[in-house]
């Protein structure tokens, strides 16, 4: 009896459907294949026979409108607003902009072909405007400690002295005359370097002047320190002191000096060919500093974008020409690439004259463009070659593609973009402007690949997507084959005389083989006579399996791993994996945020050998002093008065004290009023320098110094006055960054207890500027974590209509976030892969603060792109009515080459920054690159099957699903899970 009610329920369920509304991506389908019939075979027989073998394969739409109570039989009875807000819920966006792409093909590849031009024009200047420098957050320490200088001293700050000339003794020179030094007035060594000192100071202000000039004004200006300059006013021991290395046979002139914004890189560079021509034969000089490393980072940077596009993007795109299997195909992918670049550079230009972009930003795009522009291409064309082997026209295998795969697209990359705006929230224009750059690359490539592919598809597609013998054989691939996919019906033999008459019994062998798989349903199709026009019916009905696609399936790895991990031993894989991780998902919490300068510095450039040297010569701390600046203005209290020197006597004491301040272990760090060459000045002696006054007025050179330093470094009002340390390490490395937050935390304790006697004492300088400007990143850091996941829940739950799938998403993506951070604590602070002997990876002891905040959206971004391809497939087969086990293992089966060649893909693009010249791009390309990895051949393709295998019928919850109709083994017909069994 149950077995007779459920045939009876079948039937009539068989009976509505013939008479519902079809969906609407099929209706299209569905009245090509009516009008093929009624042009071949006037008959009603093979009318009927065209709707059962429709009616066998489309039960969703049924389902849903009987759902909605949304029906199509009375429509014309229903009010005039149901009508519109049902036609609105079946509007089909793919169907409007398919054949509007067509008729305007020609139109949309000439409006993204302006683009190269435009981009070539500004895409170098974009180049030109980066930056590696950024201001303090307002409200900082630093911010207000530059605010007592300007304020004081009546000027900005440079900072530091920018530009270090670092001059030593020519190898030629120094075995003919070992004894003769800088500062021996009777060698050749000493005049040469002094007059080359004099002229190019002399040629700076000339520079300067014309700065001036230019601009109307006389805010610029240059101050070239230098031996020779203290000698000529006397003090020749303090400038010794100061400019000439103690164990090595060399001097150094350092220029602190404002400029016009846009030519500090053109008054660096000017200074270096000035340099170049008038270097003396016994002098090696060579120029360094902040700018030099500007100039060389920018360099690096276009040497790593060359490497992409001569070494990672034809790597990729091969890999992409070997999952589609159609070599005609790359031309696509190419166009997109080169059209985004050009418009994302187009676009930034503006961008970067408002404000500061980082110079890592043109790679970070340029790796985006790259990767995301073929990640596209391979979800758009391996489905248009999909729809086209399953026997499609190239109309509507372009709609079918732009509906499912666009779609795909849409939802991963505004995702994407919504990650990358999270950097908003940051209070650095350098980091805000990564975010726009990365935001603008992926609307370029999303606007790009949406519209520039189908166009370039109806204009190629006869040519590119029926490959010819030579082509075919290139990729290793049936001729006439558009993809890797199996072909239902094969194009006739080149032999065959009788083209015709193969087609017809291609046909023929189609509805004889689905015959033989529908069961009752369709016993009685078309003779085979008429087998013509129901195969052209058969082509629209894209997800009809044949048994060579079942066969094919079966014997996929996809297939045999898909039955393992949603089987029960599924769970123990999870634990297995989770146990494996675990262990290096525990060191992300050591993730550290480095300042340390050659983490920024290219590994090979003519200015960091420089600065090496220069710091081996004088010590790393003389490229970043700082200012310890003791302000009275407050109580109007001049610097001249035994309270100031009270104050800064035990400031500068308490600071070096070697067992709490290492970095600052003597009074030699200390240089100023207070503190000179180290010997403390009493506060009777300095008010004795200052009555002998400075110049050769005063013939004693100790008053003279002391004189000559208050000068220089008291305020015009003589309530401010500061004194430069040098730290004995790279003031932004652990212990450099150690000192400031200790010494800033022992000014505050003074102050507090009264100590400073009304004085305002402040650090300014060094790596204050940077210190809290990364502070201020990093406490923003857990909000825009928990926005950015707040976010992803959303988009996703929106997308799926689902609770459970974006917990899914939320949890592997924080898995592979700390499993990279983990695993990159290991390699760069505990050196894991030194074994390897390659610099890219080597032990840095310290993790650069900017890769762990740029790859977060990053990883972010592209676990959800393959995470969405992947549940949207299986969605999609789980609403055309398979069950739960079938729609993963069929959507595991279909989207698993894809997303193991797009994380391929995906790894060489960012991949190759782990070959760039500059150790902070290693670093990010690393934490990216593994996350791919994890995300690709781990996540994606074992952790995700095996969760939805767990959660069954609740993976789309609560998303209302139709009956459980179909199963992937049972190719061309529905049928009933209890009669499956």
């Amino acid at each position: 009896t149950s077995s007779e009610t459920n045939n009876n329920t079948h039937a009539s369920e068989t009976t509505t459907s013939m008479s519902e509304p079809l969906l609407p991506v099929e209706e299209a389908g569905k009245e090509s294949a009516a009008s093929t019939t009624t042009d071949l075979v006037q008959d009603d027989a093979l009318s009927q026979a065209s709707d059962t073998l429709y009616m066998a394969t489309s039960t969703s739409q049924s389902y849903y409108n009987a759902a909605d109570g949304t029906t199509s039989h009375n429509e014309d009875n229903n009010p005039y607003w149901k009508k519109v807000w049902h036609d609105a819920q079946n509007f089909n966006v793919s169907k409007w902009y398919t054949p509007m792409c067509n008729k305007y093909r020609w139109y949309i590849v000439a409006f993204w072909i302006m683009f190269w031009p435009l981009g070539i024009t500004y895409y170098p200047k974009f180049l030109e405007l980066t930056d590696t420098q950024f201001d303090a957050p307002s409200g900082s320490l630093a911010a207000n400690a530059t605010d007592v200088y300007t304020e004081a001293y009546e000027k900005s700050d440079s900072m530091q002295p920018e530009i270090l000339v670092y001059v030593e003794v020519s190898e030629e020179y120094h075995a003919v005359n070992p004894q003769d030094t800088f500062t021996d007035r009777t060698s050749q060594l000493y005049s040469d370097a002094k007059n080359f000192t004099e002229y190019f100071d002399a040629y700076a202000q000339s520079l300067i002047a014309e700065y001036n000039e230019d601009d109307d004004t006389d805010e610029y200006y240059a101050t070239v320190g230098s031996y020779y300059l203290y000698e000529s006013i006397g003090i020749p021991n303090y400038g010794a002191d100061q400019f000439v290395a103690a164990d090595v046979p060399s001097t150094y002139i350092g220029i602190a000096y404002a400029s016009p914004d846009g030519k500090r890189e053109d008054f660096n560079s000017d200074l270096e060919d000035w340099i170049d021509e008038n270097e003396p034969a016994s002098c090696r000089i060579r120029l360094t500093g902040i700018t030099a490393f500007t100039t060389a980072t920018r360099e690096s940077s276009e040497d790593d974008m060359a490497l992409m596009d001569h070494v990672v993007l034809p790597l990729s795109l091969l890999a992409l020409a070997a999952i589609l299997g159609n070599l005609s195909l790359m031309l696509v992918p190419v166009l997109c690439i080169i059209t985004a670049i050009c418009t994302a550079g187009t676009l930034m230009y503006p961008v970067a004259q408002s404000v500061s972009v980082t110079q890592f930003t043109p790679s970070i795009m340029m790796s985006i463009s790259i990767a995301m522009s073929i990640d596209y291409s391979l979800f758009l064309l391996s489905r248009l070659t999909e729809n086209l082997a399953f026997g499609a026209d190239l109309d509507y295998a372009i709609e079918n593609m732009l509906e499912h795969a666009g779609h795909t697209i849409i939802a991963s990359g505004t995702t994407l973009i919504v990650c990358f705006m999270g950097y908003a929230l940051f209070p650095m224009d350098l980091i805000r402007t990564v975010g726009y750059g990365a935001t603008i690359a992926i609307m370029s490539c999303l606007m790009v690949n949406l519209s520039l592919t189908p166009a370039v598809m109806f204009i190629t597609g006869e040519y590119f997507l029926k490959p010819g013998k030579t082509m075919s054989m290139l990729c290793c691939n049936q001729v006439g084959n558009p993809g890797r996919y199996r072909m239902r019906f094969p194009p006739a033999s080149e032999d065959d005389d009788n083209d015709e008459q193969a087609a017809d019994e291609a046909a023929g062998e189609e509805v004889e083989d689905l015959n033989e798989n529908s069961g009752a349903l369709t016993e009685s199709l078309l003779p085979k006579e008429k087998a013509k026009a129901v195969a052209a019916a058969v082509h629209y009905d894209l997800d009809v399996d044949t048994p060579e696609d079942i066969e094919d399936m079966r014997n996929s790895i996809w297939y045999k791993s898909g039955r393992f991990l949603i089987g029960p031993k599924g769970i123990y894989a999870l634990i297995g994996l989770c146990l494996i991780m675990a262990p290096v998902c525990y060191f992300w919490i050591e993730t550290g945020k480095s300042l340390a300068f050659d983490l920024f510095l290219p590994k090979q450039s003519d200015a960091g050998d420089t600065f090496d040297d220069y710091a081996d010569a004088f010590g790393e701390g003389y490229l970043a002093p700082y200012k310890l600046i003791f302000d009275g203005r407050e109580t109007n209290t001049s610097v001249n008065t035994q309270e100031c020197f009270d104050v800064m006597d035990t400031v500068i004491q308490a600071l070096s004290d070697a067992g709490k301040f290492p970095a600052t272990p003597s009074l030699e760090a200390f240089d100023g009023i207070h503190t000179i060459s180290g010997e403390v000045i009493g506060y009777g002696q300095y008010m004795d320098a200052l009555s002998c006054g400075i110049g050769y007025q005063c013939v004693n050179e100790s008053k003279r110094t002391i004189a000559t330093v208050a000068a220089a470094q008291n305020s015009p009002e003589g309530t401010t006055t500061y004194t430069t340390v040098i730290l004995n390490t790279d003031p932004y490395d652990g212990d450099g960054i150690k000192w400031l937050d200790d010494a800033r935390d022992l000014l505050d304790d003074f102050g507090k207890s009264g100590q400073l006697q009304g004085f305002q004492v402040v650090l300014q300088n060094g790596a204050t500027v940077t210190h809290d400007a990364i502070d201020d990143v990093y406490n923003c850091f857990p909000m825009m974590i928990g926005v950015t996941l707040v976010v992803v829940f959303v988009l996703v739950g929106a997308f799926f209509r689902s609770v459970n799938a974006p917990l899914r998403s939320v949890f592997t993506i924080g898995l592979t976030l700390m499993f990279v951070y983990g695993l990159a604590v290991l390699v760069y602070q505990y050196g894991w892969l030194e074994w390897l002997n390659w610099s890219s990876v080597k032990n840095t002891g310290e993790i650069a603060w900017l890769p762990p905040i740029m790859s977060f959206s990053i990883i972010v971004g592209l676990g959800l792109d393959y995470d969405i391809f992947l549940a949207s497939r299986v969605l999609e087969l789980r609403l055309e009515g398979y069950d739960e086990q079938s729609s993963i293992l069929k959507g595991l089966y279909k989207t698993g080459g894809i997303i193991t060649a797009a994380g391929t893909i995906m790894a060489i693009a960012f991949g190759g920054l782990l070959l760039g010249g500059e150790v902070l791009l290693n670093q990010l390309a690393f934490y990216i690159f593994i996350a791919v990895l994890m995300d690709t051949f781990v996540v994606r393709t074992i952790m995700v099957p095996i969760l939805m295998g767990l959660s069954h019928q609740y993976t789309w919850w609560p998303q209302k699903l139709p009956p459980e109709t179909k199963s992937w083994d049972q190719c061309g017909t529905m049928v009933h899970l209890g009669e499956m069994n």
